[in-house]
């Protein structure tokens, strides 16, 4: 791995970081507010919806000010957006600050993956292990960073520390190279160019469905913890730090089988393996079974994600239009997940079961393109030149 790959991982972490940071204080930042239970979800709503918008002008700027001052620009202004949360007076400030937060945070995330395929041309199986596992490593240290400050200095120490965050962040964006970019030939939304290259479409699917499965679960996995299998709520959280450290821990080594052995049988093995265990959780009201199963569908993520970034970065790698489709595809994302935001709690209400089925549905249907060409060629992945 090379020094500026590394400084990639490490700037992917503290994006992710910065995003858990205020987990443990949300519902208590915005009860102060008179905001309800229902509520809470606004800023999380706005968060999305702005990493949304971004995708549409994240490839412009990138191909404008070149990767490097992206960056910084960026944790400049996310660590201002830290720095603007304490002298709030109201709710409705918080959900502004966190869609403009979103849209910081999509400009960033598209910069530093465009990076990651640019920077991983060589054992890019490993590389993307290691890239994936920065969001699990993120997941973790946000939530525990922002609940030691807030215990040890109150509310605002949490914001502070995001803010210092964000400054470290922006100085190491300055020790890395600028990629030179192809000049974008025309200005157009995300939405256009996601239909222009929609036949990229499968390629991206194990991304769609990291997001879509992460996302899920955090809707879902705390209702049916609690309603069904009996689980105190405080320790729900347990599940999702068990998931965050089995991929942060062995994504860099489940990286590399894709090195060795086709991404596509790998894929399809595991997204339908995840589909599977995925509609097993709703039929199991035994928290210990639940637990197995939560578990095992974790390892087969740890598989699946590292080869699916791996298809992705081979199939965009060399395009003249690589940074414009990874900013396309990362809109994609977040409309499927405005999409999750909207009908999985109606859906939970209706049938706690049929919201696993569903899930369990999108994983199939990703792992459909991999199923057919895994059945139709050798399982032992061949480098491309660019890879020997």
């Amino acid at each position: 791995m090379t020094r500026n790959f590394f400084i990639v991982v490490c700037l992917t972490v503290a994006v992710n970081t910065g995003m858990g940071l205020i987990v443990p204080i949300l519902p208590t930042f915005l009860k102060q507010y008179g905001y309800t239970v229902a509520g809470l979800s606004l800023p999380f709503l706005s968060l999305i919806i702005g990493r949304m918008i971004s995708k549409s002008f994240a490839a412009y700027i990138i191909q404008t000010l070149k990767n490097k001052a992206t960056l910084v620009v960026s944790f400049l202004l996310y660590g201002l957006t830290f720095l603007l949360y304490p002298i709030l007076d109201d709710g409705r400030g918080f959900v502004v600050l966190r869609f403009f937060e979103g849209i910081v945070e999509g400009i960033s995330i598209i910069c530093l993956t465009d990076l990651a395929i640019v920077l991983s041309s060589h054992q890019r199986g490993k590389l993307m292990g290691i890239f994936g596992s920065s969001f699990g490593i993120g997941f973790i240290l946000g939530p525990l960073i922002g609940g030691v400050c807030y215990e040890m200095a109150g509310m605002n120490a949490v914001f502070y520390a995001g803010a210092v965050l964000g400054l470290i962040a922006a100085i190491g964006s300055l020790t890395l190279p600028s990629i030179p970019n192809v000049p974008q030939k025309k200005k157009q939304g995300w939405i256009r160019a996601a239909i222009e290259h929609s036949h990229f479409f499968p390629e991206y699917g194990p991304s769609i469905i990291r997001r879509a499965v992460f996302f899920s679960l955090m809707i879902v996995l705390p209702l049916f913890a609690t309603e069904q299998l009996g689980v105190d709520a405080t320790q729900v959280a347990f599940f999702f730090s068990a998931s965050a450290v089995i991929s942060a821990t062995l994504m860099p080594f489940t990286g590399k089988l894709a090195d060795k052995v086709s991404p596509n049988f790998i894929l399809a093995i595991t997204l339908s393996a995840m589909a599977m265990l995925i509609a097993g959780f709703g039929f199991t009201d035994n928290v210990y079974m639940f637990g197995l199963l939560f578990l095992t569908e974790s390892l087969c993520f740890a598989f699946m994600l590292p080869a699916g970034m791996k298809v992705f970065a081979d199939a965009v790698g060399n395009h003249p239009s690589r940074t414009v489709i990874v900013s396309a595809y990362g809109g994609v994302t977040e409309a499927i997940t405005l999409v999750l935001a909207v009908l999985l709690p109606p859906l939970y209400a209706l049938d706690a079961h049929a919201s696993w089925f569903f899930l369990a549905v999108i994983c199939l249907v990703a792992a459909l393109p991999f199923i057919r060409r895994a059945t139709g060629g050798n399982t032992i992945y061949v480098p491309s030149k660019s890879e020997a």
